[in-house]
């Protein structure tokens, strides 16, 4: 490696963007966009304050109302933010 090569390592996403990118996988996807709404569930070795921390954030959201489900799931519906 020459003296001006710097060798960068990848930071690994915390536990809370891994979960984040989970759900936004799961918004994004055709099916759910179709719909515009989709049933989350907090997996198994999710943090619950990650968890917490995200449906905070989801239920801040003017488009996005949430429903709570039996055995923690919750139903999100949201509104096209941007029309056709």
């Amino acid at each position: 490696m020459s003296r001006h090569a710097v060798a960068y390592q990848a930071v690994p996403p915390s536990p809370f963007e891994q979960l984040a990118h989970r759900i936004r996988r799961q918004v994004n996807s055709p099916a759910a966009q179709l719909r515009r709404r989709t049933v989350i569930v907090r997996e198994v070795g999710e943090r619950v304050d990650d968890w917490d921390l995200l449906i905070e954030q989801l239920g801040a959201e003017d488009s996005v109302r949430m429903t709570h489900l039996e055995g923690g799931a919750i139903q999100l519906c949201w509104t096209n933010q941007h029309p056709d």
